[in-house]
């Protein structure tokens, strides 16, 4: 039997119409719950599935369908909100608990964080020149290659760090969404989720899953709970996961998503959910 990896993406990929692919079970969970997330999933707008609010239950709920009929693989992991899809997959919630504990993350995400920015920067080096120039202001937040780093602050910061990036002549991109995730300045939204995730009733996982920020395949519900509430504070190293993913020599590598994006940052093969029958 061929060793199996499913690789779930993070927040950004929604898109108005995702709806159509959610399963007879998410509609049926969001018609009891909220239906108005439905409706935007179907027909939008896109500002509204834009809020973290809505993108993160969207985004997890359609991974659930995507992956709800697929065998188990040997390992799950997930990029940020990811996760939370990979920790599903391996029985930690049922799918009522799921909905609830992202939805509460998307809430304190989105609530419990000052307004702000995230850059793209092309390499580390540059990535360091400009947390180090703004000491204390500018953190890591996303380590997603080689050559894509993100870094995140607040928003009265944003004009000098840009004449900055200008002067030096580093190139840079500015992301989607307005607040710092995976910064210090969630430490707010971190505890406020972590007493949440408290009243959650879950389970150990019934496979391996890897967590980035243990660098290491989690197994108990205690711990699981700790780390998720952590990671909303400090960067996600995806380099990492990968690194991780190569030690364990995997036959295949699935990604339960539309189109590929963790397979443009793995450096390995990744077949999309949909290609396994061609397998």
């Amino acid at each position: 039997m061929q060793k199996m990896a499913h690789l779930f993406p993070g927040q950004g990929i929604q898109k108005v119409g995702m709806g159509k692919y959610f399963s007879r079970t998410v509609e049926n969970l969001l018609m009891a719950e909220d239906p108005k997330l439905l409706e935007v999933a179907w027909v939008g707008p896109q500002e509204e599935l834009n809020k973290t609010i809505n993108a993160q239950p969207t985004i997890t709920l359609m991974q659930v369908s995507l992956a709800e009929d697929l065998d188990k693989p040997d390992l799950a992991v997930g990029h940020s909100l990811g996760e939370y899809a990979a920790l599903w997959e391996a029985g930690v919630w049922n799918l009522q608990s799921l909905y609830k504990v992202v939805k509460a993350r998307g809430y304190y995400m989105q609530e419990l964080c000052p307004d702000g920015w995230l850059i793209a920067l092309r390499d580390r080096e540059s990535a360091d020149f400009v947390v180090n120039a703004f000491k204390g202001r500018v953190f890591y937040s996303n380590i997603n290659s080689q050559r894509q780093v993100l870094v995140g602050g607040i928003i009265e910061d944003l004009p000098a760090v840009e004449a900055t990036l200008k002067e030096e002549r580093i190139a840079y991109k500015r992301i989607q969404g307005n607040k710092p995730f995976h910064t210090p300045y969630l430490e707010k939204a971190s505890k406020a989720f972590y007493e949440f995730l408290l009243t959650v009733e879950g389970k150990d996982p019934e496979f391996d899953v890897y967590l980035n920020i243990a660098d290491d395949v989690v197994t108990n519900y205690g711990e699981i709970v700790k780390l998720l509430a952590e990671s909303l504070a400090k960067p996600v190293d995806w380099t990492r996961t990968v690194a991780f993913l190569e030690s364990r020599n995997f036959d295949i590598l699935v990604e339960i998503n539309l189109e590929p994006l963790l397979a443009k940052l793995t450096g390995q093969k990744v077949v999309l959910v949909h290609e396994l029958a061609t397998l």
